[in-house]
């Protein structure tokens, strides 16, 4: 009886076991992240080029103002390189980023004007009334490119660390994506412009 009795309870064990869910922790390089972020922007989005013909000589004053990150090309491919190169091979996130990059004149005039400030969430935010609606749509379009990179930097991340790109695993890394872009975007604010700190403040650069 006691055999049996230690059987059924091995066999409860296993089906317990079996059906446990089992959460899988991604794990989240936030340096080689926001490295992967900076370079893909000075590819993606051309930023080098406006900089080069808007901007020969001086400090650039384009709201892209990142510094080179020599280790991403002086040095053995990295993990920031992979992260590149995975979101590299997703042609809508490739798409959004250079639509941003088409568009970084009319967000830079939405920003100077102080009416549009960089939310906490990495997208812009309507802080005054008024705006027209063809401003409103410049906003929708760039969140909406916002989005689409911050998601694709997410599934980079999932696919980095060989895991499979579930909705589980999405709402994982998403908000740490998300964290790195909105830190970005405060870091290359220009003077004057509005930005909006992970307390949900609100203050000039």
């Amino acid at each position: 009886m006691k055999k049996h009795l230690r059987v059924l309870l091995f066999g409860l064990t296993f089906i317990i076991a079996a059906c446990a869910v089992i959460t899988v922790n991604i794990y989240f390089p936030e340096k080689d992240v926001k490295e992967a972020y900076k370079v893909l922007e000075k590819e993606l989005m051309g930023t080098d080029k406006k900089i080069d013909e808007n901007k020969p000589a001086g400090k650039p004053e384009s709201s892209i103002q990142f510094e080179f990150v020599r280790s991403a090309y002086a040095q053995e491919p990295g993990l920031a390189d992979k992260i590149a190169e995975a979101v590299r091979k997703m042609p809508d996130v490739v798409n959004a980023y250079k639509e941003m990059g088409a568009r970084i004149a009319d967000t830079d005039r939405l920003r100077d004007s102080g009416g549009v400030g960089e939310g906490n969430n990495g997208l812009l935010m309507e802080r005054e009334k008024g705006l027209s609606p063809a401003d409103k749509k410049i906003i929708d379009a760039e969140n909406e490119n916002r989005k689409t990179v911050i998601n694709g930097m997410a599934r980079a991340i999932i696919r980095i660390n060989r895991q499979p790109e579930t909705s589980d695993n999405l709402k994982q890394v998403i908000p740490q994506a998300t964290a790195q872009f909105a830190s970005i975007r405060r870091d290359s604010a220009k003077k004057g412009w509005w930005i909006q700190d992970s307390s949900g403040n609100w203050g000039k650069r």
